[in-house]
């Protein structure tokens, strides 16, 4: 009989060991989930600020540029690369992917750290994967109008040194 009852609390003991892991599991769940909705809210709010900044500057430069349309000729095209603007897609995928990582390594209060170290640095990284996948190239060109005066211009289309081009606001097209 007494090995029966020694039986006992150890199976009584391991449903307790189980029951303290699920425990932790859900909490550093619950943290990732926080984290997510943290960097989906605050990748919301950047998106929206971004919109607004392209737009309220998109107005500004219509209503300096003049109406009327001008010839000119292409000086120099010099090519830029730029990043491409992340949609959240990468942090979000980054902070969940880090955070599964992180909560690999450690125990009780350094896995949680690791947990919440590895959702950070994820969504960093995924945010800069995203960007990175998203760069394109702009050309920063600069047309002598047939005013005298020089202007550049940082457009998406690559014309020739020496091309005649009609200035029309902040567009270039190839002159007739």
């Amino acid at each position: 009989m007494p090995s029966r009852q020694q039986a006992r609390p150890t199976a009584l003991g391991q449903v307790r060991v189980v029951s303290r892991q699920a425990q932790r599991q859900q909490m550093v769940m619950r943290v990732v989930s926080a984290l997510v909705g943290l960097t989906i809210v605050a990748g919301g709010l950047f998106t929206a600020l971004n919109a607004h900044a392209g737009t309220s500057s998109t107005a500004t430069n219509t209503s300096s540029a003049a109406s009327t349309a001008s010839q000119g000729t292409v000086q120099a095209v010099q090519a830029v690369e730029v990043k491409g603007k992340g949609s959240g897609v990468g942090v979000v995928t980054g902070a969940v992917l880090g955070g599964l990582v992180g909560n690999r390594m450690g125990k009780g209060t350094g896995n949680t750290l690791m947990t919440v170290g590895g959702a950070v640095a994820g969504g960093y990284a995924g945010n800069e994967v995203e960007k990175n996948v998203k760069k394109h190239t702009l050309y920063k060109t600069t047309v002598k109008l047939d005013d005298g005066s020089v202007h550049d211009y940082t457009i998406s289309q690559q014309f020739a040194v020496g091309a005649r081009v009609k200035v029309s606001g902040k567009k270039l097209t190839l002159a007739n």
